[in-house]
């Protein structure tokens, strides 16, 4: 939508997007829309032409500069793709296809036989795949039944294969008849008439490409002689349609869609017969109508896509395309080509007989109702008859994919094909006849298969007929070779060489067949070609075929495919067709007087409609005005009528909005908003040609350019228009008179006797009533007679062109039939039968009067009309002038007198009888008088009781009145009562509904609950059982603890004694070892000390003097101090290694700290982990209960949400009562579409959006309606978004109400108590406030109808009650009691409901379902969580030991390493004492040194003492000290035995108890049993649970139960109520009718007291006076009295009064029926009058116009003369106005005056004719004074002058000119010439006069008493008629 700003807004609808100057540029170079096609109509070829280009380069330009062109480019790139997209699509689809297509018929074809052993779904080509010889995997249905007697197996194989035949034959037409008629036959036909611009609908649909795929498969498996090859050109067209769906450029262009049908259709004979090039030669030969370079390029394209689709996918594992391929490594002699051209002409004659009887049977099929009605049924016996006949025969019996195969190919490959004998030579005059028989019998299994309800071509069955007579011939042709190598016919032979390749001639036949069927020549020579891959072949082929084709068009002219067409009547044009037509365009044309125009201004949307109705023309041409008929374009019916039913759907328009239809500019100011602007629409461009054109031209215009019409101007001002010419298409004769066959011609020379005058009789036969009420002999007549089989039925059947919708049938051509038979004379009307007079009023209507007889001209008939008298010749003038209807209708007045004379007569007759009877009464006066006294003394009586009676009745009545009001008051009051008990049974039943919901969830959770509780019962039993077990075990390890135990801490103490006493030892050790040190040191210094001075007591004597003393002592000082420093490297070197040894004896403690921490966490890590194993698993256990529950929630809500569903189902059953079924499928519908197509302005239906109280929801009601269904839209964009969709999908239909299209009408309320708008009492949205004023806006709530109808009337409302009466100001009331069930409010809220509900359960069923799935995550979550912890404390088990052996490890290092370090420190202590020593004895050297030398060697006193105290000393700590080192030994090997006790044994032992205790514990059962009693506790917590569970359901499904129970008991008693109150209600109605019927009763002695006063006649004063206050007993006293003295006049005729005033009254109403007649009678004569004038005008009218015509007619045909009609009269009349002529003759020429119109044309007695040949003012000649030719050329125009008055659309000439000479011949055909340019003109003649003007020419020939018409040149035609007159 573009919305462009002017002086005045307007609003320009586009169809694409492009800009201002294309929007605007429809206005000078045509539509840019168009209505859509029509089905079964033609395109314009032009229109989607142009429209193709603007869409394939954007728009004709995409703009200007650079960036425009590249658009262009790119969208035209981009159009390009979208169709090489398409064209690849269906290349793959139908490789695809074809594969799944050939691989499911060769499956079903072998199923019949048998089966594959290795798996069913095999054919037997590939279940013996590999199988040399006999295949063992394939087995018979007789060898699978293991039956082997020889017939009972034939017998059981022939059942299988018939009864296969048939189930595959019915399944193929069920498919067919019931889903996609139109998958029957093969489709060929038909595309060629959608590509050359026909439209038919649902042809290429997605469902007959469905249906047509299977089934052919299914046809083609059945046995019926068709194949699936001609089908693949439809499959490939269908999906070809459906992938062009998916662009709209191309959905909608349907030009360029039918050039990719071109290209399809080659993907189609690509994949049939593996030929490429063929597909695109079959393309341009036989379906293209317009074949371009591009179209042959995309054809290539997609047959080569087919072809390699179908290579990849090897359907047949061969690499072969086809499997009747073949490869021939033989050549031809040319002494075969005799042989091969024969096999041509043959193959001619076959393939057109064939053709032949197919068409017979199709047409035989259509004239036989019975066959019509019975078409699955002949689908059955045809498959029937077929498989009985094949079976027999192996040659029928095989496919014929198989046969034609095998025929191909050479001996030496196809020894086991079928027919195993084909190459034995023994078998060889067998094959030979099987192989005719097989031939003859498929001619006619093929003809009777074409036209079945099931989809197969002929293509391949035509081939394999051809190829087994081509293979007949080969055999033949090889024996005669092999008995006569000699022969000089076989010279070229090699010897020992085969000569003769029966395959070739089968291949050769096969092409000749195929070429007669379809007359293909190129196509079928390049499909063999690719067959055989040899070039060789080509030569033979060729000329097969050429000579097949000739031999068959000489039988007939078209092939099967146009046969189709032609029978069909398809309008297909062949664009070989040759037009040679004299003349030029404005000879033919319309013209502009003739026909109706637009004015491109003026125009109103009433007048335009008016001129559709009125005209039934298919467009317009539009003028600038009437008076200057000025060219502006040219506007189709159908697109104008789609605008003006678009115009009045708007709401902006009226029946005077103005309509524009000119070229004015945009801006135009007279372009109104309210002005219908039919521009858009109007093609300003058509196609226009100057009035002298050549009508060569002109034809091959409507040819080439495939336009509907052409446009005849003149500077711009229009003259005319062109349409088609003829009107009469074709006519077809059969077996009428002397046409024997079919015999087709468009509306002929021939030699007298050949049938032209038969031709002529079949028209008549048609069209006129010469051959009305025919009698048996009659129709016998009628049949032709001669040689061959007798002729049953005839038909002649004649095709009106009807362009120009003459014919009132809606379509291009008019097709009128009848057929004549001995016992049967049919009419039909297209293809439909017909009745006669319909017939005949559909001819009427286009022009073919009754009246005038003269439109069929047989031979005899000029003759007659030149030897016609005066008064034949005026009988002939009442007929043309219609004056038949005149009489009919005056004879009928006539009767009509004639009935009224005679019941006048009677009446005069009953008068006369009553007056004599009335004199008889008359004459009894004395007595009557008495008795009249007396009588009228009774009727006073009897008068005053009736009135007494009377009153009573009417008392009564009141009585009755006011018990009926009571009665009516009750009967409302039980009404109402009933309605609020069905009210109340309404909503109980969803109660109860809701109960039993609600029971059976709770039933499902209860058997949930139950499966749980069963399930835990079983838990518990295992875990309790469990128990036991481990309690067993416990009992049995028990012992063995305790014993460990007790072990474990006998050792323990033992252990810690033992480290006590070590801590102990090991204390005293040290104590001792360090009071040892130091003694040792004490002694070791006083043993020195005293060692050094008995030394040096010693030495004293050894030296001489000091110096040598000093001297030694130097030495040992030396010694000594080199020892000390030794000693003391050593103390450090020891010191060092000690201090290494503490270290690592740290180190040691500390990895042995290490160790145990490790060991310490990683147990206290598995008991974490064992800790939370148990939280995961209760964790686990809590989510698993807690998916439980889900489930249980997830089972119930299901239940649920079945309910839901079915109370949905209920609630959309319910309100599809309320609506149509479209309406309701659109409402399901909608919310689909909305969330697909993202509609957020879609507000919903009507009832979704308010709210109203229950007290209004009747009213309500009953004013909505059907709006209540109305959809609440915001914009009329969004309604045709979802109409398209709905449409599209077929979804039903919805009424829509756009927000933006609304206006309704303000309304203007009373102010008044007593009327209450009804929208005040809605509860809405004010967005929607437009849409409930446009439904409620104008209606108020009343309180009674009789206060509605006033403001009805006074202020144009409608008023309703809350009953639902309603009344508007016409008074039209409506209403009434009605039953809430019917409520359309209460079932759309209803399925709202339910729908909210079902949203409601959809959404809970979800979010439990995403918890469910969360919680099954969550759980294994937690199961792989638990796994890992298991995992994670195996591995921290595995730590504490290694953490443990490691502690192990380091105890003994330790160990070891304390010793190491022991000895170190003794070892440190050992050099200490030594370095003391040597120190000391350094010392005392380095002492003695500085002492003075004594040789006596005596020490001094203080050395003697001080020896003496050492010695002393040292004696006493030595004793000392080997104490000390006795205790200190003693304590270390306590020590050292201890420590190994400790390292070695016990505490080893410890730990090995430790270990057996912990291993004894861990494998205790205690922790099992704490485990198992946990798991107890919670499945019995689970348990109790679960029975609280099971408790609380069974509660809830007791009371749930009882509820039930209390509502059905509340149900049963509101019904039962309702049933008591409904029988109250009816005995109230009961009452009320037997009150109503007492009424009724009382009304009728009422009425009946009122006739018998009323039959007492008229009453004395004193009937009034003198009984008014007596009672009723004395009146019937008095009564009786005088009734007793009325017996004494019993003599007297009592009735006589009463009689008397019967008869009274008798006379009056006598006279008044006389009277009556009289006055009918006048009128009657008044009509003959009438008709009797009109008849005379009509006469004179006619005469007036014959005349004229006459006499223009005769002065065109004899310019040199003058002819005039003259009237007779009788002698004697109207002498008066005969001046100046002959008494008897009155000339009525165009001057005469009008007194001679008011003669009365009863005087007239014949018409005269007055001619002169050479002069124009003689008085002439009569009749009777001219020659023979004279008289037949006045006889010409007077006929001539009756055609004018009375034109009829075509006329029948025979032999017209045959006594006339030359010049008047040429004059007559000139004359018709004139004529012809408004009426066709169709004559027979043997003078060459007639042929000058004419257009075509036809020769009838008659040979074997059988007539043929043909066409010939105009050559021909002279030279046959110079032939005739020499």
């Amino acid at each position: 939508m573009r919305r462009i700003r002017s002086s005045q807004e307007m609003l320009i609808d586009r169809t694409d997007d492009a800009d201002v100057d294309v929007i605007t540029g429809w206005l000078y170079n045509g539509p840019l829309r168009r209505a859509k096609y029509e089905d079964f109509s033609t395109i314009d070829w032009m229109y989607d032409s142009t429209r193709s280009r603007y869409q394939t380069h954007g728009g004709g330009g995409g703009g200007d500069g650079i960036l425009g062109a590249h658009r262009s480019k790119v969208a035209a790139a981009a159009a390009a793709a979208k169709e090489w997209i398409v064209l690849a699509a269906v290349g793959v689809a139908m490789g695809a296809l074809a594969t799944c297509v050939s691989v499911a018929t060769q499956w079903l074809v072998d199923i019949k036989s048998g089966r594959c052993r290795t798996g069913l779904y095999l054919n037997r080509r590939f279940c013996c795949w590999n199988a040399d010889d006999a295949c063992l995997e394939w087995v018979t249905w007789s060898e699978q039944l293991r039956v082997r007697w020889v017939w009972a197996e034939w017998i059981l194989q022939y059942a299988v294969f018939v009864g296969g035949a048939i189930v595959l034959a019915a399944a193929s037409t069920c498919l067919v008849t019931e889903y996609a008629p139109y998958a029957a036959g093969q489709g060929i036909a038909e595309i060629k008439t959608i590509v050359s611009g026909f439209t038919m609908r649902r042809f290429l649909g997605a469902r007959t490409l469905v249906v047509k795929s299977a089934g052919v498969a299914l046809a083609v498996a059945s046995g019926l002689s068709l194949g699936k090859e001609g089908t693949m050109v439809h499959i490939a067209s269908c999906c070809c349609n459906v992938f062009t769906r998916a662009f709209a450029s191309l959905r909608g262009n349907e030009v360029r869609r039918r050039e990719l049908l071109s290209a399809a259709s080659a993907a189609g004979i690509s994949v049939a017969f593996g030929s490429p090039i063929a597909g695109v030669l079959f393309s341009l030969e036989q379906v293209s109508y317009y074949f371009t370079a591009r179209t042959m390029w995309r054809s290539l394209f997609c047959a080569a896509a087919a072809a390699v689709t179908l290579k990849l996918f090897n359907p047949f594992r061969n690499g072969k395309l086809v499997p009747f391929q073949v490869t021939y490594d033989r050549t031809w002699d040319l002494f075969e080509l005799w042989f091969f051209l024969a096999i041509g002409a043959a193959g001619g004659v076959i393939g057109a007989l064939q053709n032949r009887l197919a068409l017979f049977l199709m047409d035989y099929r259509q004239r036989t109702p019975a066959l019509k009605s019975f078409a699955r049924g002949e689908v059955v016996v045809a498959a029937l008859v077929t498989a009985a006949i094949s079976y027999p025969s192996v040659y029928l019996r095989a496919d014929a994919v198989t046969l034609v195969s095998n025929l191909f190919t050479e001996c030496t490959t196809s020894q086991s094909g079928v027919g195993s004998g084909l190459c034995s030579a023994s078998d060889r005059a067998a094959n030979v006849a099987a192989l005719v028989i097989t031939a003859a019998a498929r001619v006619g299994l093929t003809a009777a298969a074409c036209g079945l309800a099931v989809p197969g071509g002929m293509l391949l069955p035509s081939m394999a007929t051809g190829a087994s007579i081509g293979r007949a011939v080969g055999m033949v042709v090889q024996a005669l070779y092999e008995r006569h190598p000699a022969w000089r016919l076989f010279s070229a032979c090699k010897p020992d060489v085969p000569c003769i390749t029966p395959g070739v001639y089968a291949l050769v036949g096969a092409a000749s067949m195929l070429a007669a069927t379809t007359r293909m020549t190129v196509t079928i020579v390049v499909i063999m070609f690719e067959l055989t891959d040899a070039l060789i072949y080509v030569l033979p082929i060729m000329l097969a075929v050429s000579a097949s084709k000739a031999v068959a068009d000489a039988i007939a002219k078209d092939g099967y495919f146009e046969s189709l067409i032609h029978r069909n009547s398809y309008p297909f044009l062949p664009m070989d067709h040759d037009y040679v037509l004299r003349g030029s365009s404005d000879e033919l044309m319309v013209r502009a007087s003739e026909l109706a125009v637009v004015c491109a201004s003026g125009e109103t949307l009433d007048s335009v409609a008016d001129l559709l109705q009125r005209c039934a023309y298919s467009g317009f041409p539009v003028v600038r005005s009437v008076s200057t008929m000025a060219l502006v374009g040219y506007i189709s019916r159908a697109d104008m009528q789609l605008a003006v039913d678009r115009a009045h759907a708007s709401a902006q328009h009226t029946g005077r909005s103005p309509c524009w239809f000119g070229r004015a500019p945009v801006s135009d100011h007279a372009m109104l908003p309210a002005a219908v602007d039919f521009r858009p629409w109007v093609d300003f461009t058509p196609i226009t040609i100057f009035h002298s054109t050549d009508l060569n031209l002109v034809a091959e215009m409507f040819r080439q350019l495939g336009v509907r019409y052409v446009l005849v101007c003149h500077h711009g001002v229009l003259l005319g228009i062109i349409t088609k010419k003829d009107i009469v298409r074709a006519i077809t004769i059969q077996g009428f008179k002397s046409y024997k066959d079919e015999t087709t011609t468009d509306p002929l020379i021939g030699r007298n006797g050949s049938g032209k005058s038969n031709f002529f009789a079949a028209v008549r036969f048609v069209l006129s009533d010469a051959y009305t009420n025919l009698g048996r002999e009659e129709r016998q007549a009628l049949l032709h007679e001669g040689p061959g089989p007798t002729t049953m039925s005839a038909f002649v059947e004649i095709v009106f062109d009807n362009s120009d919708n003459r014919f009132p049938t809606g379509k291009e051509e008019t097709v009128v039939r009848r057929t004549v038979g001995l016992k049967k004379d049919d009419y039909s009307l297209d293809k439909k039968s017909s009745t006669k007079s319909e017939i005949s009023s559909l001819l009427e209507s286009a022009g073919f009067s009754r009246s005038n007889p003269y439109y069929i001209v047989p031979q005899g008939r000029v003759t007659s009309l030149t030897h016609a008298k005066d008064a034949e010749r005026l009988a002939l003038l009442k007929e043309v002038a219609g004056t038949k209807v005149y009489e009919a209708r005056r004879e009928a007045s006539l009767k009509i007198i004639d009935d009224t004379e005679r019941t006048r007569a009677k009446i005069s007759e009953d008068l006369k009888l009553i007056e004599e009877r009335l004199g008889e009464l008359d004459s009894e006066k004395d007595e009557l008088e008495k008795y009249r006294t007396l009588d009228r003394e009774r009727r006073c009586l009897e008068y005053a009781i009736y009135t007494v009676e009377q009153e009573d009745v009417v008392e009564q009545l009141d009585e009755i009145d006011v018990r009926r009001e009571s009665l009516v008051v009750a009967v409302n009051a039980r009404q109402e009562a009933c309605g609020d008990l069905e009210r109340q049974t309404m909503d109980l039943e969803p109660e109860i509904r809701a109960a039993k919901q609600a029971l059976e969830i709770l039933r499902v959770e209860h058997e949930q609950l139950a499966r749980e509780a069963e399930d835990h019962a079983r838990t518990r039993a295992k875990v309790e059982s469990a128990i036991q077990d481990l309690e067993q075990d416990r009992a049995s390890g028990r012992d063995s603890i305790t014993e460990l135990r007790r072990s474990v801490d006998g050792l323990s103490r033992d252990v810690r004694s033992r480290e006590s006493e070590l801590a102990t030892v090991e204390g005293e050790y040290a104590r001792a070892l360090e009071s040892e040190t130091q003694l040792r040191e004490q002694f070791e210094v006083a043993d020195q000390q005293r060692k050094s001075l008995l030394q040096k007591q010693g030495r004293s004597g050894h030296f001489a003097s000091k110096a040598q003393r000093d001297t030694w002592l130097q030495n040992e000082i030396a010694r000594l101090q080199t020892s000390v420093e030794l000693h003391r490297a050593q103390v450090a070197a020891t010191e060092e290694e000690q201090t290494e040894l503490r270290g690592r004896l740290d180190e040691i403690q500390t990895a042995a700290t290490a160790a145990r921490a490790k060991a310490d966490a990683c147990a206290e890590q598995i008991s974490a982990t064992q800790a939370r194993e148990i939280g995961i698993r209760e964790e686990r256990e809590t989510k698993s209960s807690r998916r439980k529950e889900l489930w249980r929630k997830q089972a119930r809500l299901e239940t649920e949400a079945t309910d839901v569903r079915e109370e949905l189902k209920r609630a959309e059953r319910a309100l599809g009562g309320t609506v149509d079924r479209a309406t309701g499928e659109g409402l399901h519908a909608l919310p689909g579409i909305r969330e697909r197509l993202g509609l957020s302005g879609v507000h919903g239906p009507l009832f979704e959006l308010f709210e109203v109280d229950e007290t209004y929801r009747s009213c309500v009601e009953a004013i909505a309606g059907a709006s209540l269904f109305h959809v609440v839209v915001d914009s009329d964009d969004t309604a045709s978004r979802i109409m398209d969709e709905l449409s599209r999908r077929k979804l039903g239909r919805l009424t829509f109400m756009p927000l933006n299209r609304l206006r309704p009408a303000p309304a203007t309320y009373p102010a008044a108590s007593d009327a209450i708008p009804m929208i005040e009492r809605l509860r809405f949205n004010r967005r929607y406030q437009r849409a409930f004023e446009q439904v409620f806006g104008r209606t108020i709530i009343c309180p009674s109808l009789e206060v509605g109808s006033g403001y009805a009337r006074s202020m144009n409302l409608t008023a309703v009650t809350l009953e639902g009466d309603k009344v508007d100001r016409r008074g039209e009331l409506m209403g009434g009691f009605s039953s809430r069930k019917g409520s359309r409010l209460d079932a759309a809220r209803a399925l709202v409901r339910a729908q909210t509900r079902a949203h409601e359960a959809a959404r809970q069923e979800t979010e439990i379902a995403a918890e469910i799935v969360a919680l099954d995550g969550e759980i294994t979550a937690l199961h792989s969580e638990l796994q890992t912890s298991a995992a994670r404390a195996v591995q921290a088990a595995n730590e504490r030991s290694a953490a443990k052996q490691e502690l192990k490890q380091l105890a003994t290092s330790e160990t070891s390493a304390k010793l190491m370090a022991e000895n170190a420190g003794k070892a440190v202590a050992a050099l200490g004492a030594q370095l003391r020593g040597a120190e000391h004895e350094l010392l005392a050297l380095q002492t003695e040194l500085g002492t003075p030398y004594a040789r006596s060697g005596s020490f001094s006193a203080a050395e003697r003492t001080q020896l003496e105290q050492l010695t002393v000393q040292a004696d006493t700590q030595a004793t000392e000290l080997a104490q000390l080192v006795a205790a200190r030994v003693g304590l270390e090997g306590r020590r050292n035995v201890l420590q190994n006790e400790l390292g070695l044994g016990m505490r080893l032992r410890l730990e090995d108890a430790q270990r057996q205790l912990d291993q004894a514990v861990a494998d205790n059962p205690d922790k099992a049993i704490g485990v198992r009693s946990r798991d107890l506790a919670k499945v019995a917590a689970m348990q109790e649970q679960i029975a609280q569970q099971l408790a609380t359901t069974h509660r809830e499904i007791e009371d749930k139960s009882r509820e039930i129970a209390d509502l059905a008991t509340q149900l049963d008693e509101t019904r039962a109520r309702l049933d008591t109150e409904t029988r109250r209600a009816q005995g109230d109605t009961e009452q009320l009718d037997k009150c109503l019927a007492q009424r009724n009763l009382y009304l009728q002695k009422k009425n009946e007291y009122t006739r018998n006063i009323q039959d007492l006649g008229v009453l004395p004063e004193e009937a009034f006076r003198s009984f008014n206050r007596v009672q009723l007993p004395k009146l019937a006293k008095k009564l009786h009295k005088t009734n007793e003295k009325l017996k004494t006049f019993g003599h007297v005729n009592k009735k006589a009064f009463e009689q008397f005033t019967i008869f009274a009254r008798q006379r009056e109403g006598i006279q008044q029926r006389k009277r009556e007649l009289d006055q009918s009678a006048a009128s009657i004569e008044e009509l003959i009058e009438v008709l009797d004038q009109r008849k005379d005008e009509a006469i004179e009218r006619t005469f007036s116009q014959v005349s004229r015509y006459f006499g223009e007619v005769f002065s065109k045909l004899v310019p040199a003369g003058r002819g005039s009609l003259v009237m007779q009269r009788r002698p004697g009349l109207h002498q008066q106005i005969q001046q100046g002529g002959a008494a008897n003759d009155v000339a009525m020429d165009d001057d005469d005056d009008d007194d001679n119109a008011s003669a009365s044309v009863e005087s007239y007695t014949g018409v005269g004719i007055r001619v002169s040949f050479n002069s124009t003012t003689d008085e002439g000649l009569q009749m009777q004074q001219l020659s023979g030719g004279q008289k037949s050329l006045v006889a010409l125009a007077l006929i001539f002058a009756i055609q004018q008055c009375d034109p009829a659309p075509f006329y029948l000439f025979d032999e017209i000119d045959a006594n006339l000479d030359a010049v008047h011949r040429t004059a007559v055909a000139d004359m018709i010439h004139e004529l012809s340019r408004g009426s066709q003109f169709v004559t027979t003649t043997f003078r060459p006069e007639m042929l000058v003007h004419a257009d075509k020419f036809y020769g009838v020939t008659f040979e074997n008493k059988v007539s043929q018409i043909s066409t010939i040149t105009q050559g021909a035609a002279v030279s046959f008629i110079d032939e005739v007159q020499t």
